[in-house]
Protein backbone atom coordinates (compact mmCIF):
# COMPACT_ATOMS: atom_id res chain seq x y z
CA UNK A 1 0.00 0.00 0.00
CA UNK A 2 0.78 3.32 -0.74
CA UNK A 3 1.83 5.17 2.31
CA UNK A 4 -0.70 7.76 3.08
CA UNK A 5 0.28 12.17 2.93
CA UNK A 6 -2.91 13.02 3.86
CA UNK A 7 -2.80 15.60 6.81
CA UNK A 8 -5.06 18.27 8.61
CA UNK A 9 -4.28 21.95 9.15
CA UNK A 10 -6.24 23.57 11.68
CA UNK A 11 -5.99 27.26 12.89
CA UNK A 12 -8.29 30.44 14.16
CA UNK A 13 -6.29 34.08 13.18
CA UNK A 14 -5.53 37.05 14.88
CA UNK A 15 -9.05 38.62 13.89
CA UNK A 16 -10.76 35.58 16.22
CA UNK A 17 -13.70 35.19 13.13
CA UNK A 18 -13.39 31.34 12.96
CA UNK A 19 -11.57 28.28 13.66
CA UNK A 20 -10.75 27.00 10.22
CA UNK A 21 -9.64 23.14 9.31
CA UNK A 22 -9.09 21.32 6.49
CA UNK A 23 -7.77 18.14 5.12
CA UNK A 24 -5.04 17.83 2.71
CA UNK A 25 -2.74 15.41 0.69
CA UNK A 26 0.80 16.35 0.97
CA UNK A 27 2.18 14.11 -1.88
CA UNK A 28 4.38 15.45 -4.44
CA UNK A 29 1.85 18.16 -5.40
CA UNK A 30 -0.72 19.54 -2.53
CA UNK A 31 -4.22 18.70 -3.24
CA UNK A 32 -7.52 20.20 -1.24
CA UNK A 33 -9.41 17.03 -0.16
CA UNK A 34 -11.72 19.16 2.02
CA UNK A 35 -12.21 22.08 4.80
CA UNK A 36 -14.65 23.25 7.08
CA UNK A 37 -14.90 26.71 8.99
CA UNK A 38 -16.82 27.27 12.16
CA UNK A 39 -17.89 30.51 13.57
CA UNK A 40 -16.41 31.62 16.77
CA UNK A 41 -19.43 32.27 19.40
CA UNK A 42 -19.48 35.81 20.56
CA UNK A 43 -19.04 34.42 23.82
CA UNK A 44 -15.90 33.19 23.38
CA UNK A 45 -14.46 35.83 21.14
CA UNK A 46 -15.14 38.70 23.58
CA UNK A 47 -13.20 36.66 26.08
CA UNK A 48 -10.67 36.02 23.33
CA UNK A 49 -10.27 39.58 22.89
CA UNK A 50 -9.74 40.48 26.31
CA UNK A 51 -7.05 38.19 26.95
CA UNK A 52 -5.85 39.44 23.76
CA UNK A 53 -5.43 43.17 25.52
CA UNK A 54 -3.62 42.13 28.43
CA UNK A 55 -0.36 42.94 29.10
CA UNK A 56 0.02 40.58 32.07
CA UNK A 57 2.45 37.97 31.50
CA UNK A 58 -0.38 35.23 31.05
CA UNK A 59 2.40 32.55 29.74
CA UNK A 60 3.96 32.58 33.25
CA UNK A 61 0.84 33.39 35.02
CA UNK A 62 -2.17 31.83 33.78
CA UNK A 63 -5.34 32.89 35.43
CA UNK A 64 -7.97 29.32 35.97
CA UNK A 65 -10.64 31.85 33.18
CA UNK A 66 -7.48 31.50 30.90
CA UNK A 67 -7.27 27.53 31.40
CA UNK A 68 -10.75 27.02 30.95
CA UNK A 69 -10.78 28.96 27.62
CA UNK A 70 -7.77 26.60 26.16
CA UNK A 71 -9.84 23.79 26.90
CA UNK A 72 -12.60 25.42 25.78
CA UNK A 73 -11.09 26.26 22.73
CA UNK A 74 -9.57 22.78 22.13
CA UNK A 75 -13.04 21.24 22.45
CA UNK A 76 -14.12 23.16 19.71
CA UNK A 77 -11.27 23.02 17.47
CA UNK A 78 -11.26 18.91 17.91
CA UNK A 79 -15.02 19.27 17.21
CA UNK A 80 -14.73 20.65 13.82
CA UNK A 81 -11.99 17.99 12.99
CA UNK A 82 -14.26 15.38 13.62
CA UNK A 83 -17.01 16.84 11.63
CA UNK A 84 -14.99 17.56 8.63
CA UNK A 85 -13.58 14.11 8.66
CA UNK A 86 -17.14 12.76 8.43
CA UNK A 87 -18.60 15.15 5.93
CA UNK A 88 -15.18 13.89 3.60
CA UNK A 89 -16.31 10.21 4.94
CA UNK A 90 -12.51 9.57 5.87
CA UNK A 91 -10.60 6.71 7.56
CA UNK A 92 -9.35 8.32 10.67
CA UNK A 93 -6.47 5.69 10.12
CA UNK A 94 -5.35 6.96 7.60
CA UNK A 95 -4.74 10.81 8.18
CA UNK A 96 -0.85 11.15 9.62
CA UNK A 97 -1.17 14.17 12.11
CA UNK A 98 -2.85 17.45 12.45
CA UNK A 99 -0.58 20.53 12.68
CA UNK A 100 -2.76 22.83 14.89
CA UNK A 101 -1.86 26.62 15.72
CA UNK A 102 -4.77 27.76 18.05
CA UNK A 103 -5.43 31.09 19.08
CA UNK A 104 -2.69 33.43 19.32
CA UNK A 105 -4.01 35.89 22.75
CA UNK A 106 -0.35 37.27 23.62
CA UNK A 107 2.56 37.70 21.28
CA UNK A 108 5.86 39.46 23.04
CA UNK A 109 8.80 38.95 20.89
CA UNK A 110 10.82 41.71 22.18
CA UNK A 111 10.61 41.55 26.07
CA UNK A 112 13.74 40.04 27.83
CA UNK A 113 12.14 36.49 28.23
CA UNK A 114 9.68 36.83 24.76
CA UNK A 115 7.07 34.30 24.28
CA UNK A 116 4.19 33.54 22.16
CA UNK A 117 0.69 31.99 23.61
CA UNK A 118 -1.62 30.43 21.93
CA UNK A 119 -5.02 28.67 23.42
CA UNK A 120 -6.43 25.41 21.63
CA UNK A 121 -4.64 22.81 23.92
CA UNK A 122 -2.72 20.17 20.96
CA UNK A 123 -3.58 17.28 24.02
CA UNK A 124 -6.73 17.51 23.70
CA UNK A 125 -7.22 17.73 20.38
CA UNK A 126 -5.28 14.76 20.20
CA UNK A 127 -7.55 12.79 22.61
CA UNK A 128 -10.78 13.66 20.96
CA UNK A 129 -10.03 13.19 17.82
CA UNK A 130 -7.34 10.17 17.80
CA UNK A 131 -5.34 11.69 15.54
CA UNK A 132 -1.35 12.33 16.64
CA UNK A 133 -1.12 16.25 16.91
CA UNK A 134 1.37 18.73 16.73
CA UNK A 135 1.32 22.11 18.13
CA UNK A 136 3.16 24.95 19.52
CA UNK A 137 5.13 25.93 16.37
CA UNK A 138 5.60 29.04 18.14
CA UNK A 139 7.12 28.70 21.19
CA UNK A 140 9.56 25.85 19.33
CA UNK A 141 11.08 28.76 17.10
CA UNK A 142 11.27 31.22 20.35
CA UNK A 143 13.17 27.95 22.08
CA UNK A 144 15.82 28.32 19.09
CA UNK A 145 16.35 31.42 18.98
CA UNK A 146 13.82 33.43 17.19
CA UNK A 147 10.76 35.73 17.75
CA UNK A 148 8.25 33.35 17.12
CA UNK A 149 6.54 34.49 13.34
CA UNK A 150 5.59 34.66 11.15
CA UNK A 151 6.01 30.84 10.46
CA UNK A 152 4.54 30.86 6.83
CA UNK A 153 7.65 31.72 5.10
CA UNK A 154 8.96 28.39 5.05
CA UNK A 155 5.83 26.98 3.44
CA UNK A 156 5.77 29.89 0.86
CA UNK A 157 9.46 29.34 -0.48
CA UNK A 158 8.36 25.76 -0.96
CA UNK A 159 5.24 25.78 -2.96
CA UNK A 160 5.76 29.36 -4.40
CA UNK A 161 9.29 30.35 -5.33
CA UNK A 162 10.00 30.38 -8.68
CA UNK A 163 13.73 31.08 -10.09
CA UNK A 164 12.34 32.89 -13.10
CA UNK A 165 10.26 35.30 -11.33
CA UNK A 166 9.67 37.63 -8.51
CA UNK A 167 6.65 36.78 -6.16
CA UNK A 168 5.63 38.51 -2.77
CA UNK A 169 3.01 36.43 -0.62
CA UNK A 170 1.11 39.32 1.37
CA UNK A 171 -1.08 37.39 4.08
CA UNK A 172 -3.35 40.01 5.26
CA UNK A 173 -5.44 38.15 8.58
CA UNK A 174 -5.77 40.48 11.95
CA UNK A 175 -2.37 41.79 11.39
CA UNK A 176 -0.44 41.90 7.75
CA UNK A 177 2.80 39.07 6.53
CA UNK A 178 4.83 39.74 4.02
CA UNK A 179 7.33 37.11 2.31
CA UNK A 180 9.49 38.21 -0.24
CA UNK A 181 10.73 35.26 -2.79
CA UNK A 182 12.74 37.26 -5.01
CA UNK A 183 15.33 34.92 -6.85
CA UNK A 184 19.09 35.97 -5.62
CA UNK A 185 17.93 37.33 -2.91
CA UNK A 186 17.07 36.40 0.51
CA UNK A 187 14.00 34.77 0.83
CA UNK A 188 12.38 36.46 4.31
CA UNK A 189 8.92 37.36 5.56
CA UNK A 190 7.66 40.02 8.37
CA UNK A 191 5.21 41.44 10.11
CA UNK A 192 4.36 45.09 8.51
CA UNK A 193 1.66 45.65 10.76
CA UNK A 194 -2.35 45.70 11.06
CA UNK A 195 -3.97 44.01 8.75
CA UNK A 196 -7.76 43.46 9.15
CA UNK A 197 -7.12 44.41 13.06
CA UNK A 198 -7.76 48.38 12.93
CA UNK A 199 -10.77 48.57 10.64
CA UNK A 200 -12.41 45.21 12.49
CA UNK A 201 -11.92 47.63 15.82
CA UNK A 202 -13.57 50.90 13.85
CA UNK A 203 -16.49 48.19 12.84
CA UNK A 204 -17.32 47.24 16.12
CA UNK A 205 -16.91 50.50 18.15
CA UNK A 206 -19.28 52.27 15.65
CA UNK A 207 -21.96 49.35 15.18
CA UNK A 208 -21.82 48.42 19.03
CA UNK A 209 -20.03 45.02 17.58
CA UNK A 210 -23.28 44.38 15.51
CA UNK A 211 -20.93 43.96 12.97
CA UNK A 212 -17.25 42.83 12.67
CA UNK A 213 -15.60 44.03 9.74
CA UNK A 214 -16.14 45.64 6.95
CA UNK A 215 -17.75 43.27 4.16
CA UNK A 216 -15.83 43.91 0.53
CA UNK A 217 -15.03 47.63 1.83
CA UNK A 218 -18.14 48.72 1.41
CA UNK A 219 -18.28 51.13 4.50
CA UNK A 220 -14.35 52.50 3.77
CA UNK A 221 -14.88 53.01 0.40
CA UNK A 222 -17.76 55.53 1.03
CA UNK A 223 -15.36 57.62 3.23
CA UNK A 224 -13.33 60.56 2.97
CA UNK A 225 -9.40 60.71 3.91
CA UNK A 226 -9.33 64.63 4.07
CA UNK A 227 -9.68 65.37 7.36
CA UNK A 228 -7.74 62.30 8.69
CA UNK A 229 -4.25 62.39 6.92
CA UNK A 230 -2.47 64.09 10.10
CA UNK A 231 -3.81 60.97 12.22
CA UNK A 232 -2.55 58.58 9.30
CA UNK A 233 0.83 59.77 9.13
CA UNK A 234 1.28 59.89 12.98
CA UNK A 235 0.44 56.12 13.14
CA UNK A 236 2.82 55.42 10.51
CA UNK A 237 5.65 57.44 12.26
CA UNK A 238 5.77 55.42 15.24
CA UNK A 239 8.59 53.06 15.43
CA UNK A 240 7.66 49.68 14.88
CA UNK A 241 6.82 50.93 10.99
CA UNK A 242 10.73 51.76 11.07
CA UNK A 243 12.40 49.15 12.48
CA UNK A 244 15.08 46.51 10.15
CA UNK A 245 14.25 42.92 9.84
CA UNK A 246 13.23 40.69 11.46
CA UNK A 247 10.22 42.42 12.87
CA UNK A 248 6.67 40.61 14.30
CA UNK A 249 4.01 42.30 15.90
CA UNK A 250 0.49 41.84 18.13
CA UNK A 251 -2.98 43.31 17.78
CA UNK A 252 -2.51 44.71 21.34
CA UNK A 253 -0.06 47.27 19.70
CA UNK A 254 -3.21 48.72 17.42
CA UNK A 255 -5.72 50.24 19.04
CA UNK A 256 -8.38 51.83 17.43
CA UNK A 257 -9.72 53.46 20.31
CA UNK A 258 -6.27 54.70 21.43
CA UNK A 259 -5.84 56.84 18.15
CA UNK A 260 -9.39 57.70 17.95
CA UNK A 261 -9.69 59.13 21.20
CA UNK A 262 -11.77 62.62 21.89
CA UNK A 263 -11.88 63.02 17.55
CA UNK A 264 -14.18 59.79 17.43
CA UNK A 265 -17.10 61.82 17.02
CA UNK A 266 -15.42 64.90 14.89
CA UNK A 267 -15.58 62.51 11.83
CA UNK A 268 -18.22 59.78 9.87
CA UNK A 269 -18.13 56.46 10.42
CA UNK A 270 -16.93 55.83 6.83
CA UNK A 271 -14.25 58.45 7.20
CA UNK A 272 -12.98 56.42 9.91
CA UNK A 273 -12.94 53.20 8.60
CA UNK A 274 -11.46 54.28 5.17
CA UNK A 275 -8.67 55.86 7.53
CA UNK A 276 -8.04 52.28 9.33
CA UNK A 277 -8.08 50.83 5.43
CA UNK A 278 -5.53 53.57 4.64
CA UNK A 279 -3.27 52.73 7.35
CA UNK A 280 -3.21 48.85 6.22
CA UNK A 281 -2.57 49.55 2.51
CA UNK A 282 0.37 52.35 3.61
CA UNK A 283 1.56 50.08 5.93
CA UNK A 284 2.09 47.39 3.24
CA UNK A 285 3.07 49.38 0.03
CA UNK A 286 5.97 51.10 2.26
CA UNK A 287 7.25 47.78 3.38
CA UNK A 288 7.10 46.63 -0.66
CA UNK A 289 8.87 49.33 -1.62
CA UNK A 290 11.51 49.37 0.95
CA UNK A 291 12.31 45.53 1.08
CA UNK A 292 10.74 44.32 -2.28
CA UNK A 293 12.13 46.67 -4.57
CA UNK A 294 13.07 44.76 -8.69
CA UNK A 295 11.65 44.92 -11.47
CA UNK A 296 8.02 43.35 -12.24
CA UNK A 297 7.18 41.94 -8.91
CA UNK A 298 3.89 40.00 -8.58
CA UNK A 299 1.85 40.19 -5.53
CA UNK A 300 -0.39 37.65 -4.46
CA UNK A 301 -2.67 37.98 -1.65
CA UNK A 302 -4.01 35.79 0.99
CA UNK A 303 -5.93 35.55 4.17
CA UNK A 304 -9.06 37.32 5.03
CA UNK A 305 -7.76 40.64 4.14
CA UNK A 306 -7.86 39.66 0.10
CA UNK A 307 -11.76 39.95 0.45
CA UNK A 308 -11.27 43.15 1.05
CA UNK A 309 -12.02 44.79 -2.47
CA UNK A 310 -11.77 48.33 -1.03
CA UNK A 311 -8.35 47.90 0.87
CA UNK A 312 -6.83 45.78 -2.51
CA UNK A 313 -7.87 48.65 -4.96
CA UNK A 314 -6.15 50.98 -2.60
CA UNK A 315 -2.74 49.10 -2.32
CA UNK A 316 -3.38 49.05 -5.97
CA UNK A 317 -3.56 52.38 -6.77
CA UNK A 318 -0.97 53.27 -4.20
CA UNK A 319 1.91 50.56 -5.83
CA UNK A 320 4.29 51.94 -8.72
CA UNK A 321 4.30 50.18 -11.96
CA UNK A 322 6.98 47.51 -11.01
CA UNK A 323 4.10 45.37 -9.16
CA UNK A 324 1.43 43.69 -10.90
CA UNK A 325 -1.53 42.02 -8.32
CA UNK A 326 -1.87 38.82 -9.29
CA UNK A 327 -4.31 35.81 -7.96
CA UNK A 328 -2.94 33.78 -5.64
CA UNK A 329 -5.53 30.73 -6.84
CA UNK A 330 -3.43 30.34 -10.05
CA UNK A 331 -0.70 28.90 -8.02
CA UNK A 332 -2.75 26.59 -6.93
CA UNK A 333 -4.50 26.95 -3.68
CA UNK A 334 -6.91 28.77 -2.32
CA UNK A 335 -6.45 31.93 -0.87
CA UNK A 336 -8.52 31.10 2.23
CA UNK A 337 -6.66 27.47 2.69
CA UNK A 338 -2.57 28.60 2.92
CA UNK A 339 -2.55 28.96 6.30
CA UNK A 340 -4.28 26.28 7.08
CA UNK A 341 -2.47 24.25 4.37
CA UNK A 342 0.80 25.74 6.26
CA UNK A 343 0.28 24.41 9.82
CA UNK A 344 -0.05 20.77 8.22
CA UNK A 345 2.32 20.67 6.01
CA UNK A 346 4.72 22.15 9.50
CA UNK A 347 2.97 19.10 11.23
CA UNK A 348 4.56 17.23 8.00
CA UNK A 349 7.52 18.32 8.85
CA UNK A 350 7.96 17.57 12.48
CA UNK A 351 6.68 14.26 12.16
CA UNK A 352 8.83 13.35 9.39
CA UNK A 353 11.54 14.80 11.87
CA UNK A 354 12.75 17.52 9.14
CA UNK A 355 14.02 20.90 10.82
CA UNK A 356 13.03 24.04 9.51
CA UNK A 357 14.91 27.42 8.39
CA UNK A 358 13.13 30.78 9.62
CA UNK A 359 16.72 32.08 10.29
CA UNK A 360 16.09 35.11 7.97
CA UNK A 361 12.63 35.21 9.18
CA UNK A 362 12.63 34.99 12.89
CA UNK A 363 15.94 34.69 13.65
CA UNK A 364 15.99 31.22 14.73
CA UNK A 365 18.47 28.61 13.56
CA UNK A 366 17.15 25.90 11.80
CA UNK A 367 15.41 23.30 14.56
CA UNK A 368 12.08 20.84 14.57
CA UNK A 369 9.36 22.97 14.66
CA UNK A 370 6.48 21.84 17.09
CA UNK A 371 5.49 19.30 19.82
CA UNK A 372 3.78 16.26 19.27
CA UNK A 373 0.80 15.29 20.76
Amino acid sequence: MKESNLYIGTLSGTSADSIDAALFDLGKKIKVIGSLSKKIPQNLKSKIIKFSNSKRNLYERPTKELIDLDNHFAMETSNLINQLISKLKIDKNLIKAIGSHGQTIQHFPDIENPYSLQIGCPKIISEKTSIKTVGNFRKANIDNGGIGAPLTPAFHKEIFFSKKVNRVIINIGGITNITRLIPGKKIIGWDSGPGNCLIDQCVQEFTAKKSQFDNKGRIAEKGSLKDLTKIIDSFLSSDYFQENLPKSQAIINFNFKKISRSKLKNHSFNDWASAMTEITALSIVRDLEKFCKAKKVEIYFCGGGSKNNFLIKRIRDLLNENYEIKKINNLGIDPMLIEACTFAWLSKKRIKKEEINLLNSTGAKPSLLGEIF
